[in-house]
């Protein structure tokens, strides 16, 4: 299998469905009934680069069309940001020309965040492991073979995240050649951002799916949000995992591969340039999107320990698959 077939099996199906705090949806039908007539509203699109869509379940049909207009103007603008697919957004600006003028707020607030995880996790979550990206791209698109020791070694180079100077007005690379991703983060990111939108609407029970998932409140009917969780593959569920006022992320380096075995791919180890091959997959229950996002990246290519004593100080759930696949729940909240 080349990589070339898998650059977009990584992105999922986007998915919000706004429940209006006394109603709920199961398998797209209204469960409870309702003094007054639920209108359904429904928009579908590509975004990050993968289809898309949004259904809102309101009392009010012009709210919720207003709803659904607004989140997706706020998805556009911020994919503009943070795409690495888009020539004009700020990320290809800033790796293009290693630096980025005026940059907004919100590209701001996610490279302070980046930093802060970068610190959290000693260095495992990096967004300037993109040189490694484009090195084992070239390589197994021109010779299917992983790049040269020597060419791993360059590129790792360019790999630190504490090499990104950021200002008010200007975020900068001190070393030519360096270049990042969003991807381990933004996914999160737009998700909390989406989540503010339907939180300020007045939507107190969601469900909310852009990448990652967010779950706002509880399941109107009173118990917690519960979800499937997928093997690497997509092919079966290893389990379900329930929550409230909670977001979640699962990372696995299957999700996109250079070559069939899976060894080769886009999990990334800063420190030695090589994909980590402790674990399959792992799954990080928080507060925000954003957070269970990074986290699980991270915890990929920490040694399980460490991941263990962040998950315990910050209070957040995790749990992994392992190379024997078997489901491990590490910490509980």
């Amino acid at each position: 299998m080349n990589f070339l077939n898998q650059t977009f099996k990584r992105r999922r199906v986007l998915k919000i469905i706004g429940i209006s705090a006394v109603g709920a949806i199961t398998g797209g039908t209204l469960v409870n009934s309702f003094k007054h007539k639920v209108h359904k509203v429904h928009w579908q699109g590509i975004s990050l680069g993968s289809p898309s869509e949004i259904t809102i379940y309101h009392h009010e049909r012009d709210k919720a069309e207003s709803i659904i207009e607004k989140s997706v103007k706020r998805i556009s603008y911020l994919e503009n940001l943070f795409s690495l697919y888009k020539k004009d957004s700020q990320l290809s600006i800033l790796n293009e020309r290693g630096t980025l003028e005026l940059p907004a707020p919100e590209m701001l607030n996610l490279m302070y965040l980046s930093k802060k995880y970068a610190k959290i996790t000693n260095g495992a979550f990096d967004i300037t492991v993109q040189p490694l990206w484009n090195i084992y791209k070239d390589s197994f698109a021109k010779f299917n073979r992983p790049p040269h020791e020597k060419v791993v070694t360059e590129a790792l180079s360019l790999v630190n995240i504490d090499n990104i100077s950021i200002e008010k007005n200007k975020i900068e690379y001190s070393v030519k050649g360096m270049s990042s991703t969003l991807n381990g983060i933004a996914q999160g990111y737009i998700t909390d951002k989406i989540s503010e939108i339907m939180i300020d609407s007045g939507i107190k029970n969601t469900l909310i799916q852009i990448g990652e998932y967010r779950g706002i409140g509880e399941h109107p009917e009173g118990r917690p949000w519960r979800l499937l969780i997928s093997n690497p593959e997509h092919t079966s569920s290893i389990g379900a995992l329930e929550f409230r006022n909670r977001a979640v992320a699962t990372s696995a380096g299957m999700g996109t591969i250079f070559e069939n075995s899976g060894k080769h791919n886009h999990i990334f180890d800063p420190k030695n340039g090589i994909s980590p091959s402790n674990l399959l997959q792992t799954t990080v229950l928080a507060e925000t999107a954003t957070e269970a996002d990074a986290l699980s990246t991270a915890f990929l290519i920490l040694d399980k320990t460490k991941s263990t004593k962040i998950a315990k100080d910050r209070n957040i759930g995790f749990e992994v698959l392992d190379n024997k696949r078997n489901r491990k729940i590490i910490t509980i909240i």
